[in-house]
């Protein structure tokens, strides 16, 4: 439904080696509300030669849900099937790995672009997520 920017910013590296290796830190945030879904994720771009951060970005997706049963815990958050959760990770994190290469553009960014992680380590075990298909 929304993909955005929150935060976004990095210093630019002159003189960049071509041997320069950078790490890719990530996070993701998962909030649930009655009818949709807001994936945060957050990336740090580390240069492993001196460890200082290069890069910051705070991004938010968000999905409608529509289709599954409204089953909802007690505080009134839409309850996701983990299966669900994890496509719809997976999705905020390929749509911020884009996004960054472009916001990167013409900057060191685009030469390195973000690694593709795997969504389930970011899903943990939440009281609102349930395995089984709901509906």
């Amino acid at each position: 439904m929304g993909f955005r920017f929150k935060s976004f910013s990095f210093y630019e590296l002159l003189g960049l080696q071509e041997n320069e290796t950078f790490d890719f830190q990530t996070s993701v945030d998962i909030k649930t509300g009655s009818d949709r879904v807001i994936i945060g994720v957050m990336i740090q771009v580390h240069r492993k030669s001196d460890e200082q951060i290069y890069a910051n970005a705070e991004t938010e997706s968000l999905f409608l849900v529509e289709g599954l049963e409204s089953v909802k815990d007690e505080s009134g958050s839409l309850m996701i099937p983990q299966g669900v959760l994890v496509t719809l990770v997976s999705l905020a994190i390929s749509t911020s790995r884009g996004a960054l290469l472009v916001k990167g553009a013409g900057s060191f960014l685009a030469n390195i672009p973000m690694p593709i992680v795997d969504p389930k380590v970011f899903v943990s075990e939440m009281q609102s997520v349930k395995d089984t298909i709901l509906g």
